[in-house]
């Protein structure tokens, strides 16, 4: 794509690095070109990968919280013009993640936030020379960055140009490769737990074995013989023996209480 203006008066490389710092320094007051490459090329990757909203801006660059870096590819042309290749936008978040074991992350990361060759410029090696560039100015390595967003298309190409396969997605829509969690120690390691029917049982046999051993009225509670006990031991009590009603015991009882004894 064309823009009338000769951005080698401004650029120094073809894959031009703008960080915030540059970018307020070429403000459009004065540099028109910068912000217009900037907003035209992030039209185009929209519309491109489907997204609802244009998320590379310079105006959104430049009123970020965060710091992010913006790279531009680009050739000059005959007379005063400009053919924009490419853009490269990253910057470094701090992201909550989960590896495959389920162990929770919070790190910093260097974070793809939009990539985008111009189609006419594709398979021509400017994705890779302009990734590459961004790898090794950044100091960093392609398993080191979260993805925001991957589309199938870049997912092919780290795939083809990094051997990067089967990224780990997140819950906040960003990907990461599993290499990126060698080295890193989980904030909240994984731990596995019951089913609700383990615990219930788990529950139930330590409700009996505390009933049995630790009750106030178990081990210690005076013993009370069982009727079989009882029976065995012949522990009933004997009845009373029956008195001769002509011994001197039977006539004193006759006496005294007016009858004989029934039992």
């Amino acid at each position: 794509m064309e823009i009338a203006f000769d951005l080698s008066s401004i650029f120094t490389d073809n894959i031009q690095r703008l960080e915030k710092a540059d970018l307020l320094k070429y403000s459009p007051k004065r540099y028109w070109a910068v912000a217009k490459s900037i907003d035209t090329l992030g039209e185009m990757s929209s519309k491109f990968h489907g997204w609802k909203r244009i998320i590379t801006m310079y105006e959104k660059i430049i009123d970020h919280d965060e710091d992010q870096t913006v790279y531009i590819l680009w050739d000059k042309v005959d007379g005063n013009k400009s053919v924009l290749k490419g853009i490269l936008r990253v910057g470094y978040k701090t992201l909550y993640l989960t590896d495959n074991e389920q162990n929770q992350y919070m790190e910093k990361a260097m974070c793809i936030l939009d990539f985008f060759i111009v189609p006419t410029e594709q398979r021509s090696g400017n994705g890779f020379n302009m990734f590459d560039a961004m790898l090794k100015a950044e100091n960093v390595l392609v398993e080191q960055c979260a993805f925001d967003k991957p589309s199938a298309a870049l997912r092919q190409f780290l795939e083809k140009y990094y051997d990067q396969k089967e990224p780990v997605m997140q819950s906040n829509k960003y990907a990461v490769f599993p290499n990126f969690f060698i080295g890193r120690h989980p904030t909240v390691p994984f731990t596995p737990r019951q089913t609700k029917r383990a615990s219930r049982a788990s529950s139930a046999v330590s409700s009996h074995t505390t009933s049995r051993n630790t009750s106030p009225i178990g081990r210690n509670r005076p013993r009370h013989d069982s009727v079989a006990d009882l029976m065995r031991q012949d522990n009933f009590p004997r009845g009373r023996s029956v008195i001769d009603p002509n011994s001197p015991a039977g006539f004193k009882l006759t006496r005294d209480q007016r009858h004989e004894p029934i039992w």
